[in-house]
């Protein structure tokens, strides 16, 4: 929780509505999430002996919230606070190893493994012609980057704010007075405030690692070997809170309540206008963080489901006009450009020389040429989908269209359209399409002089070759089509 809490009137106060709203585990959280549960069913309810029921239902847990609340202090925030900071279980969420710190660039984005200190930046820089972690010091969102995944809770809770000032900027200053209110025994107390800081102890000097991406910048055109320094040298660092708030913008632009509004308008009545512009993002892509684990890289990443959004910076490009396969069997009727043109032929060349699939591979060199050839065409397929996918969504809802049901999947996934996304959902659609792009390339490898013959090696290679890049992509539209079923509701 890193929103301000200015509507608190103490730490108390602000680290209740933490583990109400935060800590699912809490008692606080399940008696709140029972009573919003209980309002929505009496929202619906028509029978007025149910309704009574639920009412009393309701007031009773309400009444036991307000307990909890007044009780929670001393009760199971204090037991939580014990819990993190016996470090004589085994199983304590915090260990000797375990650091916390505050920053705005962390390295594990670069690489998750990375145990390397992060940077804080604190200088209020101004440049108005970049956007850059500075130019959002009014209401930037710091990170808490952690070296274990199972600190998120605990980097959540440093996280919380009151009148401009984290948790965190306390224990850094050995303030606990915040920690009083929790229990009345002093060695306790003590306890906790050696644990919390020996967590976010910080020795003020800037480290890197060996997992580090690192670059030689020169720093003057004269430079030379004989220079004393004539390079920088240069360790890049993801600007997590930077990237928090572009998210922040671009999801409240893209599912925010008017633009919902908007969106719903265009696609029952594209006649109709809006007063509201409608806001898009030409070309945004997704990067995603920390895999199906993003909590292991930083808590900002968690909150981020891991994805960070990347602006295109392409020149502008002249290109014709992109029409959708409707009227193709196969999404490959037509699939051809330049860079799959060459890759493939290299590829056919060096199949012809090693016609058995075993002696081509056998070398690791020659496996490596094989995939380079193979991972050129997969990205050229990957990017012509993704290039049909960002046309208006429901192209493909039309009776004379001949696209077989398994291409229609992968290339119209926006379509909202209740009967083709339980199809789309229930089905193994991406087989098909592993087997047609197998088939399609031993088409063209086998061609016209048919010198080369693939085998079912070959046919199995292909499709396994394909399943990683299209399931990796495929997930990206799965989060974007979860996310604007939330925002529907």
């Amino acid at each position: 929780m890193n929103e301000e809490t200015s509507e608190f009137e103490g730490w108390t106060d602000v680290i209740v509505d933490f583990f109400e709203n935060k800590v699912a585990a809490s008692k606080l959280y399940k008696a709140r999430e029972y009573i919003e549960k209980k309002e929505k069913e009496i929202a619906s309810e028509k029978d007025p002996k149910k309704l009574e029921r639920q009412n009393k239902a309701k007031e009773k847990k309400q009444l036991e919230l307000k307990k909890l609340r007044r009780d929670a202090p001393k009760t199971e925030i204090r037991d939580w606070l014990n819990q993190i900071t016996d470090t004589n279980k085994p199983k304590t969420p915090i260990k000797e190893s375990h650091r916390i710190s505050k920053a705005t660039h962390l390295l594990k984005f670069s690489h998750s493994s990375s145990q390397a200190s992060s940077f804080l930046v604190t200088e209020k820089e101004s440049c108005p012609a970049l956007i850059i972690t500075a130019s959002f010091k009014k209401s930037i969102n710091y990170d808490m980057a952690h070296n274990d995944g199972t600190l998120i809770t605990i980097s959540r809770f440093m996280a919380l704010r009151l009148d401009g000032v984290q948790l965190i900027d306390n224990i850094i200053k050995n303030s606990f007075t915040f920690l009083k209110s929790f229990s009345g025994d002093q060695k306790e107390i003590d306890n906790w405030k050696c644990v919390l800081r020996k967590v976010v102890i910080e020795d003020g000097n800037l480290k890197t690692a060996d997992k580090a991406k690192q670059l030689y910048f020169p720093v003057s055109p004269k430079a030379s070997s004989n220079s004393v320094n004539p390079y920088h040298l240069i360790v890049p660092l993801f600007a997590s809170s930077l990237a928090n708030q572009i998210h922040a913008v671009i999801t409240h632009s893209k599912y925010g309540k008017k633009q919902k509004q908007i969106n719903k308008l265009r696609r029952s009545d594209p006649q109709k206008f809006h007063n509201d512009p409608h806001l898009n993002y030409t070309n945004l892509g997704i990067q995603k963080m920390g895999g199906k684990h993003p909590r292991n890289v930083s808590m900002l990443n968690a909150d981020r489901s891991g994805i960070a959004y990347l602006f295109s910076t392409q020149p502008p490009t002249w290109q014709s006009q992109l029409k959708p396969p409707i009227y193709q069997k196969s999404l490959f009727d037509y699939f051809s450009n330049p860079t799959i043109n060459t890759a493939l032929d290299y590829l056919r060349d060096f199949l012809i020389r090693f016609k058995q699939l075993n002696l081509s591979i056998k070398d690791p060199k020659r496996m490596q040429h094989l995939e380079r050839w193979m991972n050129t065409i997969i990205d050229e397929f990957i990017f012509y989908v993704g290039t049909i996918q960002n046309l208006p969504p429901g192209w493909s809802d039309r009776e004379d269209i001949r696209l077989k049901k398994e291409h229609q999947y992968l290339l119209d996934p926006y379509r909202m359209d209740e009967s083709f996304q339980t199809a789309r959902q229930s089905g193994d659609w991406q087989a098909v399409i592993r087997a047609d792009f197998a088939m399609w390339l031993n088409w063209w490898l086998r061609g016209k002089n048919k010198q080369f013959t693939p085998q079912k090696e070959h046919t199995r290679l292909w499709k396994k070759l394909l399943e990683t890049p299209l399931w990796e992509f495929m997930e990206l539209v799965e989060i974007e089509l979860k996310q604007q079923a939330r925002e529907s509701v």
